[in-house]
């Protein structure tokens, strides 16, 4: 953009761009030795910028975009999470923040009610059967443990980026639409709750097929985590992937130890 018109202006960036004024500064200090800010107050492209700029328009062709959502991917496996990735409602500068927290009190208040319906306690991405200790409590006590679930996934989430890979950007908006990572859970629950009620789980196959759901539905699940984490968070798919799998087997290893 400042190459394209000699120089731009704050607020021209901000209308462009739709992203916050946080966002554009943060972009900007990366950006310093490349744009420069001179008295009129208006951006410019300083001589490196102005190499970097040619560069790039010389090369547009050839340049992958940025845009995450947008990159061609060999791995069929991929193509198809993409395919299922609601990219809209998750990346932090797209989708009215309303709309979304919206959307993920909805699925919060239904992985509520039917983890309470199933009577399963949430750890993770996991669900277990009822804990003895809480076998005489209300019904209820199973919801309320699954909103706490998603909430203290997100601070886990969250504490590692700012700890291991120093990242503090958009700790609000993922916050806000983390729910939506539970989407497939959420179906898991129905799927389990439909198996329970009619008796389908007493028959071995039933409970295969459930196990396998429960599995394929945790794999997209840890995309649109991973996936979350590239888009808001600025980091590499393979980082990305060892916050998701590691946290998810650290799930995995609690749920083996309450069941020895």
């Amino acid at each position: 953009m400042i190459g394209d018109n000699d120089f731009s202006s704050f607020t021209t960036l901000k209308k462009e761009l739709k992203v916050s004024t946080g966002t554009i500064y943060h972009h900007l200090e990366t950006l310093s030795q490349l744009i420069e800010q001179k008295e009129d107050k208006k951006y410019y492209l300083t001589d490196l910028g102005i190499l970097a700029y040619n560069s790039l328009k010389n090369n547009i062709d050839s340049i992958i975009t940025p845009d995450f959502s947008k990159r061609e991917f060999n791995s069929p496996i991929l193509k198809t999470l993409m395919r299922l990735t609601p990219s809209r409602l998750i990346i932090a500068s797209s989708t009215k923040t309303i709309n979304k927290i919206i959307i993920s009190v909805i699925i919060l208040t239904i992985g509520a009610i039917f983890c309470s319906f199933n009577r399963q306690f949430p750890l993770f991405l996991f669900f277990g059967e009822s804990l003895p200790i809480l076998e005489q409590q209300m019904v209820n006590i199973y919801g309320f443990f699954f909103i706490l679930n998603v909430f203290i996934y997100f601070f886990l989430i969250e504490g590692i980026c700012r700890l291991i890979y120093k990242k503090k950007e958009n700790s609000l908006p993922i916050l806000i639409s983390f729910p939506i990572i539970f989407f497939p859970m959420i179906l898991y629950l129905i799927i389990h709750f439909f198996f329970l009620t009619s008796g389908s789980l007493e028959y071995s196959l039933i409970g295969i097929i459930d196990n396998i759901a429960m599995i394929l539905l945790q794999v997209w699940s840890l995309w649109l985590l991973t996936y979350n984490l590239i888009v808001n968070k600025f980091l590499k798919i393979e980082n990305a992937l060892i916050i998701s799998l590691l946290l998810h087997y650290g799930g995995f290893s609690i749920i083996l130890l309450i069941a020895i």
